[in-house]
């Protein structure tokens, strides 16, 4: 009975071996694979550690919590979220893609216990929840739109519901979990609640008036810290016009 438990254990180890020369993508990998990379590249800056790796003839930049990685050892992971044209100040350099992850090991059932959704960045010019800065912007009230100020004044009236808002693009971070992330205002709300998130597909400029249409979610939580009291879902951009000036 022992010998058949091994032989099983074993024949599940060779199951998660990586196919060589797979391309990482944003696909999550199959039940039985674990996909690995060898490390080319290390460097180390104050929260994270960066590194190379070579999956197959593919290389690719990952940045992982602090933790210990040798040049030319294999490791194992689970697929996170990309960024592209990634900044990192403490690094001083530019990245064309990285790719955040919770962690990795040299062990791949270690790996598989990793969360895959990708450790958030905690960079200031890539961070998705902070404390915004009420603007001096004043939108017109039109018809069909939902001001902002109202949204959280009576949040349980809207929830799960679509609806049109239409304000100035205050912050906007692109590529993030595969989704653009806008911060609009429209002038009314108090400090308890004047800016609203949104995520879309569609593309914006910081400083211009945009009207988007989506569905409003509360109390959204996507871990690490990260939860919203009011969150714009999947958007759609309705229009986008002139640009106002920002801080």
């Amino acid at each position: 009975m022992r010998n058949l438990l091994i032989l099983a254990i074993f024949a599940s180890m060779l199951a998660c071996e990586p196919r060589q020369g797979k391309s990482v993508d944003d696909t999550p990998p199959s039940a039985n694979s674990t996909p690995s990379f060898v490390a080319q590249e290390v460097l180390q800056a104050n929260s994270y550690t960066y590194v190379k790796g070579l999956e197959g003839d593919k290389t690719f930049w990952m940045a992982i919590p602090t933790q210990e990685v040798q040049v030319g050892e294999t490791y194992y992971y689970i697929p996170g979220m990309e960024m592209k044209n990634f900044h990192s100040k403490d690094l001083d350099r530019d990245f064309e893609s990285v790719y955040f992850l919770n962690g990795i090991s040299d062990k791949p059932a270690v790996a598989n216990e990793i969360d895959g959704q990708g450790a958030m960045p905690n960079d200031e010019n890539h961070t998705l929840k902070e404390s915004p800065q009420k603007e001096e912007v004043n939108i017109q009230a039109e018809k069909g739109v939902t001001t902002i100020g109202s949204l959280y004044s009576n949040r349980g009236d809207f929830e799960n519901k679509k609806i049109k808002v239409k304000g100035v693009v205050t912050k906007y971070n692109p590529d993030i979990m595969q989704k653009n992330w806008v911060h609009l205002q429209d002038g009314t709300g108090d400090e308890q609640g004047f800016d609203l998130t949104i995520t879309t597909l569609d593309r914006v400029e910081v400083g211009s008036i945009a009207t988007f249409e989506g569905v409003l979610v509360l109390n959204k939580d996507f871990g690490h810290g990260y939860k919203y009291d009011l969150l714009l879902e999947n958007a759609s951009l309705i229009s986008n016009d002139q640009e106002v000036k920002v801080n």
